[in-house]
């Protein structure tokens, strides 16, 4: 599948799940923000440890998402997964490492510096998360990645007795 039809899904899949993320914040807000700040914005109701929760819960939401199903809601709809980069499954180290760094995506100025490295990794069109964590998104129909070379039995049996 071309890069440019995989791109225009994942802003489509990214417009999911801030939908998602903006429906979490609301519900912060109203169960545990200041509901005197409330007309000035929803984003005012959660300051304090409101908005450390909200923080952690969105977190919470894309890391395990994509650790439980290499997806978000957003990528399920749009029928893209996460992957590592040779094609394996993706882990529980990469998917963190692709979700801590989304934080620059979220900042107000560092969201630029993202866009940048989408499009300066040319065809490839990965986020700063996933050249962090060596992952990418593909479509979720993509062929699987090929099968490991075989080995000689030899082989196996000295590597198991090597570990």
């Amino acid at each position: 599948m071309p890069a440019q039809d995989v791109l225009g899904r994942r802003v489509a899949a990214a417009a999911i799940d801030a939908a998602i993320v903006l429906l979490l914040l609301i519900v912060v807000a109203k169960t545990l923000g200041d509901e005197g700040a409330t007309r000035r914005s929803i984003w005012a109701e959660t300051s304090g440890s409101p908005r450390a929760v909200f923080f952690l819960l969105a977190f919470a939401y894309f890391f395990g998402t994509e650790l439980a199903w290499a997806q978000t809601v957003g990528k399920r709809v749009m029928k893209l997964r996460v992957v590592m980069d040779d094609g394996r499954k993706l882990s529980a180290g990469p998917a963190l490492v692709r979700n801590l760094v989304r934080v620059i995506d979220w900042l107000p100025i560092l969201y630029v510096v993202g866009a940048v490295a989408v499009f300066a990794t040319g065809p490839r069109r990965r986020r700063l998360g996933d050249l962090a964590a060596r992952t990418k998104v593909v479509a979720d129909d993509a062929a699987p990645p090929p099968p490991p070379r075989d080995r000689p039995e030899d082989e196996d049996i000295l590597a198991q007795v090597m570990r």
